[in-house]
């Protein structure tokens, strides 16, 4: 127990400020990634706001990330159009590589999916400016091969219209110097985000072409008019969204076609089809109404009634007017998370460390572990929060003022084996209200979902997780496995989070979640195949461990299960007889003999006792 301590005592340890950029003031983090960092920083020299996007230090010491590093910046130089992220410097300070692109400082694509107000007209507006940008590229030579709403950016002072971004695993498909220069993808290997990759490129990223890009904004279309990404067998839009237009199904089936030779062979080709639903005027992302004009409104109908009482309180009601609008016109929420970052975020602080009563069994093919009552004392390691135990129950409390995020470590020994099962009864509910959640919201625009999840933790920045909403969002399955990151969305969340979930790898390295128990059990997604040797891409043994965020999450029958390989069976013993006309074979307790006589066993066991009568 003390080493385990120890160990995640190290990685509580906060991390290294960030480091010089000759010309630059980094001012903070906004985004961290498998490849490195991006702050928010000032040039100097002219006094704008820039981001820095900085190379990992670990991968600044390999050339093929190096490589893929000077790529981006190559295709970010080779592009200069409205919609695209504009590259400002590139560079090196000591071990330190880096790039400065102009800084986008609204929501993406995928904040902008949640607005209740997003209708077909603004679904269609978006798309086109990024179809827009993706046909520039392409008559650059650049291929994005990452398209997907992360990566999508809303710039507010040039009047909310959408930008591409992040360029990273981006390629060049013609054939001059730049090209071969930059080719550092392998055959036969999958690169990009799994819900939003076209079928070739899953397989063979080098070979996949710019119909890749079309076939995910096929994806990225389909999302913004039904809500969902499809996935296997999927309805057009119109059946799904009443009132869409059905002469958008054939082109959105087109995108999605498995065979690239089927799709859009052009960007320019699906944005002539898709030109006569999108309206020219409309260029302003839909948005309900602020809440600052909310607050304004209420306010003046308290002027109205307060004007007839005293003039005092007129003036109290204008100067909080005055101070809301300064608030909200000075501070942005930072950008959320994803919930598997943020439970395994390094800055997250160890709280405690006890134990729970359990039952532990073992056999020859498999390890059970049950949480709760039984005679084993199982050790548990909290961060963040502190959950409480209550039998067979791990409960998450919440107040209005005590919430963040939480992960609970089953610390258990022996974790290898060749499969492994994490599953658990789990609820997700919102905080109760209270005068400053609900000021702060009203205030500042702060929201909070609770969450609850599974998590299987590798080495460190390296997991996989299941998350269940208690507001009704889609369940999420999402992992970072070194290079590897993505999410991937399946059903809607029961009412409350309240769901049976499960994580499982199988001994062939067939990686899933699912939700739902028997007939009702769903998975969440597509399987993740990572190979017979799963256990690589975690790092480490799977730890098991359960995380809830900003709200009260409850744990029941928590249950862990470890698969081994079944021992090897012994083999018979073989005694030779000196004799050359006969042998002797030894075998679960028989001695049989042969006799060149007849050449026919005969066993060596005691005979049965007979019993002779005497003849009258």
């Amino acid at each position: 127990m003390s080493a385990s301590l120890e160990a995640t005592d190290a990685l509580a340890r906060p991390a290294a400020g960030p480091p010089h950029i000759p010309g630059y003031r980094l001012e903070k983090l906004v985004g961290k990634g498998g490849m490195g960092e991006v702050h928010r920083a000032v040039q100097l020299s002219l006094g704008r706001v820039v981001a820095v996007k900085i190379l990992s230090g670990e991968l600044a010491e390999d050339p093929t990330f190096v490589t893929r590093f000077d790529k981006e910046a190559a295709a970010l130089a080779t592009l200069s159009h409205p919609n695209v992220v504009s590259i400002v410097d590139k560079g090196k300070a000591e071990n330190t590589y880096y790039l400065v692109m102009e800084y986008v400082d609204g929501p993406s694509l995928r904040e902008v999916m949640r607005s209740p107000t997003l209708d077909t007209q603004g679904a269609l507006r978006i798309i086109m400016e990024i179809a827009r940008a993706i046909d520039y590229a392409h008559s650059r030579g650049v291929v994005h091969r990452d398209l997907k709403p992360e990566n999508i950016l809303f710039d507010e002072q040039a009047g909310g219209i959408a930008k591409v971004t992040d360029f990273g695993l981006a390629t060049f498909f013609d054939d001059s110097k730049v090209a071969s220069r930059f080719n550092v993808t392998e055959t036969h290997v999958s690169m990009g985000t799994l819900s939003y990759m076209a079928p070739e490129q899953r397989v063979d990223a080098k070979n996949a072409d710019h119909r890749a890009d079309v076939y995910s904004l096929g994806v990225m279309l389909y999302e913004l008019l039904v809500g969902e990404v499809p996935i296997g067998t999927f309805d057009p839009p119109s059946q799904r969204r009443p009132g869409t237009d059905k002469r958008l199904d054939a082109i959105v089936l087109r995108c999605l076609k498995p065979a690239a030779g089927d799709r859009y062979q052009r960007v320019a080709d699906l944005m002539l089809d898709l030109e006569p639903f999108a309206p020219v005027s409309f260029s302003q992302v839909p948005r309900k109404i602020s809440r600052v004009e909310q607050l304004k409104n209420q306010v003046r109908a308290v002027l109205r009634r307060t004007m007839r009482v005293a003039e005092i309180a007129v003036l109290v009601a204008a100067f909080a007017i005055l101070g809301v609008s300064w608030v909200r016109s000075r501070y942005h929420p930072p950008p959320r998370p994803s919930p598997g970052t943020a439970l395994t975020a390094p800055e997250l602080r160890l709280e405690t460390a006890t134990t729970s009563p359990g039952r532990i069994a073992d056999t020859s093919t498999v390890r059970r572990m049950v949480l709760g009552e039984g005679p084993d004392a199982i050790p548990l390691i909290a961060w963040g929060r502190v959950p409480g135990l209550e039998g067979r129950t791990v409960r998450f409390p919440s107040t209005a003022d005590d919430l963040g995020v939480g992960r609970l470590n089953l610390d258990l020994v022996d974790r290898d084996g060749i499969s492994a099962q994490l599953m658990a009864d789990v609820t997700a509910t919102a905080p109760p209200s209270s005068f400053w959640g609900g000021l702060r919201e009203q205030l500042l625009g702060v929201t909070r979902e609770p969450q609850v999840a599974l998590v299987l933790l590798g080495s460190p920045g390296r997991y996989v997780a299941v998350i269940v909403s208690g507001t009704g969002e889609p369940v999420a399955f999402e992992w970072a496995l070194g290079e590897r990151r993505g999410t991937m969305l399946g059903p809607p969340s029961p009412p409350g989070g309240a769901a049976h979930v499960k994580l499982q790898v199988d001994r062939a390295g067939q990686l899933q979640a699912f939700v739902g128990t028997d007939q009702d059990q769903r998975p969440v997604g597509e399987p993740l195949y990572l190979g017979t040797d799963w256990r690589n891409s975690l790092g480490t043994p799977p730890t098991p461990a359960l995380g809830c965020i900003d709200g009260e999450c409850t744990f029941r029958q928590v249950g862990y299960e470890i698969g081994r390989e079944p021992p090897d069976l012994p083999e018979p013993l073989v005694l030779t007889d000196p004799s050359p006309t006969k042998s002797k074979t030894v075998a679960k307790g028989t001695v049989k003999r042969k006799t060149p006589a007849d050449k026919k066993p005969v066993s060596l066991r005691t005979p049965a006792p007979t019993t002779r009568h005497a003849k009258k």
